[in-house]
């Protein structure tokens, strides 16, 4: 075939792959927030059933608190089964409690205490409805060491106006506020909100619908009536939309469940003991030892070296609370990628800088431009972005382009086929490690194409640096909200 055919046939081959790659990229990261709601259902499901709390803290150490930190004149610290609390003065102090979504208060009522120790406290209850409007109850004795059940529903609270407080069906904020003599020090074990009633709060046992009523029809239901009501989310949504429904529904009332029609609620097995995460790092990194003592094929190298990555992002193993097996692991991964990197000398020669005098070189902030064209035509007004948090994203964005573009890109050239597929397969990856956020997955290895061709004629890695932090910090400033959900990956994409 003449050599125009073949750039023909390979950029047509080129051109399906990553029509089949955006296209599966959609698709997973749906399948992946399908199966995040259906775990989430599940386990609401199962405490509900075996009479446990909706929702529930335990705190033991001041970062279980909202800002990690006592409101007003207390302070904490980890204690033995709880947090140990103490009053700095005669003034009432508040401990707030971190809230994911929101919370149901006219279902679930029952403001349960546990705590230890001996101490004479007061306690009133602060929450803010859906229209952020905070109330207060009266304060009520609080003999630290016995249980405490305070009923919402027999305190007359009232708002900063004197305005009285119906119990909200989606509450966004809750306090404690405590007032108790200065040097008073006690410790609390659990908060929980419970139902009067316990059977009230179960979910139906009603599988989904054949043909379930419309998305809106059923958010616009959520009048109360029912204290866990189903919410069937069409089986073709995308991620992004799955997950916008799902708050729409609980913004509406808290106790709502939203599900797509083809994942039913999953009970939650049995889960693993955590040592079990550390023996499977332990092993990647002992595996990360010994091929970076001895000869490694490209192939093998790369496969270890983003293996770590992927387990951490991909595995959804990035959230609130990392898992710190897998956070170990990216850091291993990273440390063998250099170490190797150091040691191959037969790999593609790259440089940092290069011929910045060429047009070339700027060719990769070309998306500059484009990420604020679109953000201009779809987006909304540009968002001030902090200077600390730009440098650190430059940061961030090197040691991506050079993970992707220095260190596996020359790998990928290695092994055959040769042509654009390099650049696809660095795309890719790119992309993975943008899982389950499916519009930025998709952008991404469209940008990380455009990158990474260019990177292919210069070899200069910072000009790529430089227009992915700019590009990311142009589309968090600008689609956030209309186009993106957010720019956030792994677990922290379905808050």
């Amino acid at each position: 075939m003449p050599s125009g055919g073949i750039r023909l046939a390979r950029a047509a081959g080129l051109l399906a792959c990553t029509a089949i790659a955006l296209l599966a990229f959609r698709w997973l990261a749906a399948e992946l927030v399908a199966v995040h709601l259906a775990h989430a259902a599940g386990r609401v499901e199962q405490a509900l059933r075996q009479d446990q709390p909706r929702w529930e803290w335990s705190p033991r150490a001041p970062r279980d608190l909202v800002a990690g930190r006592v409101f007003g004149h207390g302070r904490v610290r980890p204690a033995p089964g709880g947090l140990a609390i103490m009053s700095t003065g005669p003034e009432p102090f508040e401990l707030g409690f971190p809230v994911a979504q929101r919370l149901d208060l006219a279902h679930w009522p029952i403001l349960a205490l546990r705590s230890a120790g001996r101490a004479a406290a007061r306690v009133g209850v602060v929450w803010a409805d859906g229209r952020g409007r905070a109330c207060l109850t009266p304060a009520l004795p609080w003999p630290a060491g016995t249980p405490l059940r305070i009923d919402l529903r027999k305190l007359d609270a009232v708002d900063a106006g004197g305005q009285r407080c119906p119990l909200p069906l989606a509450a966004t904020m809750l306090r404690l506020r405590v007032q108790a003599a200065a040097g008073t020090t006690w410790t609390l074990q659990q908060v929980a909100l419970a139902s009067p009633d316990r059977a009230d709060g179960h979910p139906s046992t009603t599988a989904s619908p054949a043909a379930p009523a419309s998305v809106r029809e059923q958010l616009a239901a959520l009048d109360g009536s029912i204290p866990s009501p189903w919410v069937w989310l069409p089986a073709d949504a995308s991620a992004e939309q799955l997950l916008a429904w799902r708050d729409d529904a609980v913004h509406r009332q808290a106790g709502a469940l939203a599900l797509r029609t083809d994942h039913p609620p999953r009970p939650p097995g049995k889960s693993m003991p955590a040592i079990f995460g550390w023996l499977a790092c332990a092993a990647y990194l002992a595996v990360l030892l010994l091929l970076a003592r001895r000869p490694r094929a490209p192939g093998l190298a790369l496969l270890a070296a983003f293996a770590g990555p992927l387990w951490l992002v991909a595995g959804l193993q990035w959230g609130e609370r990392s898992g710190w097996p897998a956070t170990c692991a990216f850091g291993g991964a990273l440390a063998f990628a250099g170490w190797i990197h150091r040691q191959d000398r037969t790999e593609g020669r790259w440089n940092w800088i290069g011929p910045w005098t060429t047009a070339r070189w700027w060719a990769p902030l070309l998306l500059v431009p484009v990420a604020i064209a679109v953000g201009l035509v779809w987006g909304h007004p540009f968002e001030p972005v902090k200077p600390g948090r730009a440098l650190v994203y430059v940061g961030w964005a090197m040691l991506q382009q050079w993970l992707l573009l220095g260190f596996a890109l020359p790998r990928l050239e290695r092994i055959p086929p040769s042509g654009p597929w390099p650049v696809l397969g660095v795309a890719a990856l790119f992309a993975l490690m943008h899982t389950p956020n499916g519009t930025l997955m998709q952008l991404c290895l469209l940008a990380e194409l455009f990158w990474a061709a260019c990177f292919s004629r210069t070899r200069s890695l910072l000009p790529v640096a430089l227009a992915h932090a700019a590009s990311a910090l142009v589309v968090g400033a600008t689609l956030v909200g209309p186009v993106l959900r957010s720019l956030e990956v792994s677990a922290r994409f379905f808050f």
